[in-house]
């Protein structure tokens, strides 16, 4: 049996100010490595120690692996495929101006419309997200059963949407309906080959700031 804990980065700036990140490669702020040493604690106390690890490129996450995996000595391995959801367009914009812009209407379907939302400036679609989620899953995790007993995958919001929509099997449009605030922690099981999330969102911390990807 193998215990994978898909974990957000901390805080940025971005999120504090409720902007769209995506690919854009935006550092954790001084808040967003405290909710990082935090989740450190939090983990170290439930007795939880890792293997194996992780990381999106992106540098919120790998340096949200670094503090979450201080210590250790492991190595943290970048993984394209757990980068985050590049939004084209739509990285860079507030909550206010997809509703005060008529001209994001198309671009804001992301967010309210994922069935119809087709990406503009080089941004993704959701098939092809849920695609690379699916590969990380199959080709590099589940070979690691038996391998190791558990694994630490640092990532973003939406990515971490995608690996659990993959592992519940639940239709796209209840997509963002799945609850990542920043740190949150998610415990995905893999025995004889069959993954089982056992839980999503958990914090260690109290009263998350509302962000956005």
């Amino acid at each position: 049996m193998l215990d994978v804990y898909i974990i957000r980065h901390g805080e940025t700036d971005w999120n504090k100010e409720k902007r769209v990140q995506g690919s854009t490669d935006i550092p954790l702020n001084e808040f967003g490595e405290r909710l990082a040493r935090v989740t450190a604690d939090g983990l170290r106390n439930d007795g939880i120690r890792f293997d194996c690890v992780y990381s999106s490129p992106l540098n919120r996450a790998y340096k949200t692996a670094q503090i979450l995996t201080e210590g250790t000595g492991l190595e943290i391995i970048k993984d394209e495929r757990i980068t985050e959801f590049s939004f084209g367009k739509a990285e860079g914009l507030t909550w206010d101006d997809f509703d005060t812009n008529p001209s994001y209407a198309d671009v804001a379907k992301v967010f309210s419309d994922p069935l119809h939302y087709v990406p503009e400036n080089g941004g993704e679609t959701f098939e092809q997200v849920i695609a690379r989620a699916e590969d990380f899953l199959e080709r590099e995790i589940r070979p690691l059963e038996g391998m190791c007993k558990s694994v630490l995958v640092s990532c973003h919001g939406a990515i971490t949407r995608a690996l659990m929509l993959c592992v519940k099997h639940i239709p796209l449009e209840q997509f963002w309906k799945i609850y990542e605030p920043n740190c949150a922690v998610n415990l995905v099981k893999l025995k004889d080959g069959v993954f089982r999330a056992v839980y999503t969102g958990k914090i260690y911390y109290k009263a998350p700031r509302p962000g956005i990807v």
